[in-house]
């Protein structure tokens, strides 16, 4: 096959892989440029067939998990939602007890409540847990 047949087939699987986004195409996609580069170098069919196929096996056996494994790290400080509120400051806007109260936290009005002791308005105080739409706070110092 011509190394631009090849190229192409490269191309068209990065293509595949671009709507799909496993690294499955883009593994064969690099097969596709190793078997271009036998055809480049002078190398019959069938060896740029073993090399396409060696390239492969390889890349999704080897490449293919440590690339996934770095892609789906996230960083230690990584919290979306509701945790990402955990630990926020926030104003208590009324008298906060065990049963009731009101926070001004990240910009929005929430229920909360303290096992910390009774917290007077105007106080600030930290987000210790989110428990459904009530945040549990703690006074701040």
């Amino acid at each position: 096959m011509p190394w631009w047949m090849w190229l192409a087939a490269a191309g068209a699987l990065l293509v595949i892989e671009m709507l799909t986004v496993n690294l499955l195409f883009a593994s064969l996609a690099f097969s596709a440029l190793l078997a271009a580069g036998a055809n480049a170098l002078g190398l019959n069919m069938v060896v740029q067939g073993v090399v396409f196929g060696l390239g492969a096996v390889g890349s999704i056996l080897i490449l293919r998990p440590i690339a996934l494994r770095h892609l789906k790290k996230k960083p230690a400080d990584y919290a979306t939602n509701v945790e990402a509120l955990t630990g926020a400051p926030a104003v208590a806007l009324t008298e906060i007890t065990d049963i009731s109260g009101q926070v001004k936290l990240s910009g929005e009005t929430w229920s909360a409540q303290s096992y910390s002791g009774t917290i007077t308005a105007g106080s600030r105080c930290e987000v210790t847990a989110i428990e459904g739409a009530t945040a549990i706070v703690k006074k701040k110092g």
